[in-house]
C-alpha cells in the first residue's frame, strides 16, 4: 500500500485541471475527432446532459457529442473549478459557470454545474464521465435568449 493510500490523502490536481482546460478548448471546436481525443475509448465511459437520458459506452458518448456538434454553431465555456482532486489514477473536477451556445441565429446562456471524472491512461488524463446540470434558479427559456 502506498503512503498516499495509507494516509487517505489525494494529490495536487493540477494535471487534472490541465486536462479539463484542454477538453474545454477541444469542445469549443465542435470537432468530434478532437473532442473524442480527450475521452477514454473504453466501454465504461458515460455522460449525462440536462434533459436527456444518461448514455454509456464510447460509441454512445461519441454519438451524443455528434448531436451537440450538429445542432450548435458555436459554444463558449466560462467555467471555474469549485474543487478538483486526484487520487492515484483517478481525478475529478466540480465546476460552475456559464455555457453559451449558438444555434442558428439564437444564442442561449445557461448557468451550470459540471462534474467530470478522469482516469490516467498511458500517461494521459482521459474523461470517463461527465455530468452537467443547470444551476438552481435558472431564468426561463425565453429569458435565456440573448438575441
Amino acid at each position: 500500500m502506498s503512503e498516499q493510500e495509507k494516509s487517505g490523502r489525494c494529490e495536487d490536481a493540477s494535471d487534472v485541471l490541465d486536462a479539463e482546460e484542454e477538453f474545454h478548448r477541444a469542445l469549443q471546436t465542435l470537432d468530434i475527432s478532437i473532442i473524442m481525443q480527450h475521452w477514454s475509448d473504453s466501454d465504461d465511459v458515460s455522460l449525462l446532459f440536462p434533459g436527456t437520458e444518461a448514455v454509456t459506452g464510447y460509441l454512445a458518448v461519441r454519438d451524443a457529442w455528434r448531436v451537440v456538434a450538429a445542432n450548435t454553431r458555436e459554444i463558449k465555456l466560462m467555467l471555474e473549478p469549485l474543487s478538483a482532486l486526484q487520487c492515484e489514477n483517478v481525478g475529478w473536477t466540480f465546476l460552475h459557470g456559464t455555457v453559451m451556445t449558438t444555434h442558428g441565429d439564437e444564442t442561449l446562456s445557461v448557468q451550470v454545474y459540471v462534474t467530470n471524472i478522469f482516469r490516467l491512461e498511458e500517461n494521459e488524463w482521459k474523461l470517463v464521465h461527465t455530468h452537467s446540470t443547470p444551476a438552481p434558479h435558472q431564468p426561463t427559456f425565453l429569458e435565456q435568449r440573448l438575441n
